[in-house]
């Protein structure tokens, strides 16, 4: 048995453990620059975090320009901050927007170029010369699991991609995993990034990159999210539920770092890029469409998936397709998430541009090989 694993060198998860950010900053230095989403700052998180900070002898600076998916400008932005006040290391509150942004902008700071050079599919292949100042990241929402991933997201509307930048150097120094951060966000976001984590834990377990490891973790996660997700939904300060996604969505990280995901990752990021989907929502749409053609092709993984994601398995193969795909529709629509985008514009010369614009890097998971047709005919479907 052979098989590699990566993930952030300290991993802190608990109620409360927010408020311990100073001291494990201050194992890694003295000055830091604080990214977060602007309602980070608006609720007075931003401005906790970095009283906290200076009551232990820091100093920081903030940086909320993070107001969308992460763009090169953002990373650019805060990473001339970090290097004009000399940062010690930086520190990510938010969504998976902040802590991509952070992660990108750890590693501009010291490397030459622009991020764009570096992507996966649009760059020139540039790889990370210097280490990346240290980061924390602290997530505020259950979902990307981006404070346990070695790659940071980046899009351009205008010029049509969302691509990663990708390197085991981007992984974060100190992960800090605090449920009643997420206490305060909307229903609409707790569904579309809840199904995110759920996505990325089924898509890594039957991935054709999926390791012993990365399974086990699945199949705790799976679970979790499953009694977790629409509770967090109906009632958002339920913080045992809340706790349970943090967990899925903190694992789904761990596996999609290490095992890499499929085909509704792959087609959301070209949603995304080409005609600005929400990730999550995308994720979310796209995952009973998937499902449904990947889990003939799952073999024994079929039934240990039906088991942790509806309590029941079944002996044949199609019965257990049939469970999983019915649950995924049942639970989307009880979370309000429509069975397609009800696009405008469907046509041909638009699934083509999104069909051209297909992540391989995460096609290349996907547990069957898809054509440029079966693609574009998900794709027709979602829309």
């Amino acid at each position: 048995m052979n098989f590699s694993l990566i993930m952030p060198s300290k991993i802190l998860f608990g109620r409360g453990e927010f408020g311990n950010t100073r001291i494990h900053a201050a194992a890694l230095g003295k000055r830091f620059l604080v990214v977060a989403n602007p309602p980070l700052v608006q609720s007075g998180h931003a401005k906790e975090l970095i009283a906290s900070l200076q009551s232990a002898g820091l100093q920081a600076w903030l940086y909320d320009g993070v107001t969308g998916e992460p763009t090169p400008e953002m990373v650019h932005e805060a990473a001339g901050i970090a290097r004009a006040q000399g940062c010690d290391g930086l520190i990510a509150l938010g969504g998976g927007s902040a802590i991509d942004v952070a992660k990108a902008a750890a590693a501009m700071a010291v490397n030459a170029g622009s991020v764009v050079e570096y992507l996966e599919g649009v760059g020139a292949g540039r790889k990370i010369e210097h280490d990346p100042l240290p980061f924390i990241a602290i997530p505020t929402t259950s979902g990307t699991g981006a404070e346990a991933t070695k790659n940071a997201v980046i899009s351009d509307l205008a010029k049509g991609y969302k691509s990663s930048f990708r390197s085991d150097k981007l992984l974060a120094r100190v992960a800090i995993i605090d449920p009643e951060l997420t206490l305060a966000v909307p229903p609409a976001i707790t569904a579309w990034s809840g199904m995110d984590a759920l996505t990325q834990l089924m898509e890594a377990y039957i991935s054709k990159k999926s390791q012993p490891v990365t399974d086990a973790l699945a199949l705790s996660g799976i679970p979790r999210v499953a009694a977790s997700l629409l509770r967090a939904y109906m009632d958002g300060h339920d913080i045992e539920a809340r706790e349970g996604m943090a967990y899925g969505s903190f694992l789904s990280g761990i596996c999609l770092a290490n095992a890499g995901l499929g085909a509704v990752h792959g087609i959301a990021a070209a949603l995304g890029a080409i005609v600005g989907t929400p990730h999550g929502l995308a994720c979310a749409v796209l995952l009973p469409h998937v499902m449904a053609v990947n889990m003939p092709h799952t073999a024994e993984k079929a039934a240990p998936l039906c088991q942790a994601l509806t309590g029941r398995a079944w002996p044949e193969l199609s019965d257990n397709v049939k469970a999983v795909t019915c649950y995924i529709n049942e639970l989307a629509g009880q979370l309000g998430i429509p069975a397609s985008f009800h696009a405008a514009d469907h046509s041909d010369e638009k699934i083509a541009r999104i069909t051209a614009a297909v992540s391989r890097s995460s096609m290349s998971g996907n547990p069957v090989a898809l054509s440029d047709e079966q693609t574009a005919e998900l794709i027709r479907k979602a829309l």
